[in-house]
């Protein structure tokens, strides 16, 4: 890559500081940087700036990008069901908590989701807090 001409080059400069928050690393010659790989042929200090001379590296920004899309979907983190999860959280937030758990006051969920359900079935064979609430004087 030291033969490459800089025309084919990218240009990318950084605070000193900056290369450790806004860069992922591979390794000492190879970043991501907003989702985008980088191979760096010349690096320079500038003042308390670095300029880096870098091979944009596209093939490998797509591998790694049909790699998360993977991932994704194995993990069941799809962007459609993101949406789903949210109401799930909210709502499993919105829920009391049973701080002695008995026999009769265990909470079901169905692991596996129905299909076409736009509701989220919740069964409680307890239907109430185990005090009552605080009275305000």
């Amino acid at each position: 890559m030291a033969n490459i001409d800089k025309s084919e080059l990218v240009l990318l400069k950084f605070a000193q500081a900056e290369t450790q928050t806004k860069l992922r690393w591979e390794h000492s010659r190879e970043f991501e940087f907003e989702h985008q790989m980088y191979d760096i042929v010349e690096s320079e200090m500038v003042g308390d700036s670095i300029h880096y001379w870098c091979w944009w590296d596209h093939e490998e920004t797509a591998l790694n990008q049909l790699l998360k899309e993977l991932a994704t979907q194995t993990f069941n983190q799809h962007p459609q069901n993101k949406k789903q999860q949210e109401k799930l959280i909210n709502y499993l937030k919105s829920l009391y908590c049973i701080h002695h758990l008995e026999a009769d006051s265990i909470v079901y969920f169905s692991p596996q989701p129905k299909p076409f359900a736009d509701t989220i079935e919740y069964t409680s064979l307890s239907t109430s807090p185990p005090t009552p609430p605080p009275r305000l004087s």
